[in-house]
């Protein structure tokens, strides 16, 4: 089956997400947590990539990132490069530490960029690792919704920016749109398919798309 084309733009933010090879290795570790937020500030400050939202899980991590120059493939080489590397020689073994090449969904600027930033802050709380989400250190939910120190080269989203980036009305949105359990947000199952694709938004922002990089 022929791989999907990489889609280098720099209009639109990326949903990015990859996997631990056969999600055997575990990023449980504080140390672990540290080497893959260095690595990936490291990377924004290299490739003028704008970080707004990380999530690391056990054997994977979400980012939601825009590219400011056509190069966010180069970004994530060198991120994964050097996060394998660092955590190889942290915990003293060889080979190879991602499995299947990261994955990229383009995401339009409107409901659906928020029902991916909810989605991906949740993960922690859907995968029955924590109960509380303000308990999850490996997430940059610890300080938009709750006013800690992340170390992470964050930069605001058209969210926070919006807001006026008053910090107390950022914290206030940021834990509705995330842990209000009644939001009229679409199920999980719609979003894990959904960020499988090479786009996700309306039917005329993918139409969009499609025609611009696929044509």
């Amino acid at each position: 089956m022929a791989r999907k084309p990489r889609i280098i733009q720099t209009e639109y933010p990326y949903h990015l997400v990859c996997r631990t090879n056969n999600r055997t290795f575990r990023f449980r570790r504080k140390q672990i947590t540290r080497i893959v937020f260095t690595t990936l500030s490291e990377g924004a400050e290299k490739y003028n990539v704008l970080l707004h939202h990380v999530v690391l899980m056990a054997n994977h991590y979400h980012i939601v990132a825009t590219a400011t120059e056509t190069n966010i493939h180069r970004f994530m080489q060198y991120v994964n490069s050097r996060i394998a590397v660092r955590y190889n020689r942290t915990v003293g073994r060889t080979g190879h530490l991602w499995g299947d090449r990261y994955r990229s969904c383009i995401i339009a600027t409107d409901d659906h960029y928020l029902a991916v930033v909810r989605y991906i802050y949740r993960n922690p709380s859907r995968a029955d690792v924590v109960k509380d989400l303000a308990d999850f250190a490996p997430s940059s939910l610890q300080f938009y919704a709750f006013g800690k120190k992340v170390d992470l080269l964050l930069t605001d989203d058209h969210l926070v920016l919006n807001l006026g980036r008053d910090r107390k009305r950022v914290a206030a949105y940021f834990q509705i749109l995330v842990l209000d359990e009644n939001a009229p947000f679409p199920p999980d199952s719609h979003m894990q398919a959904a960020l499988r694709r090479m786009f996700y938004g309306p039917a005329d922002f993918v139409q969009h798309m499609a025609d611009t990089h696929l044509a």
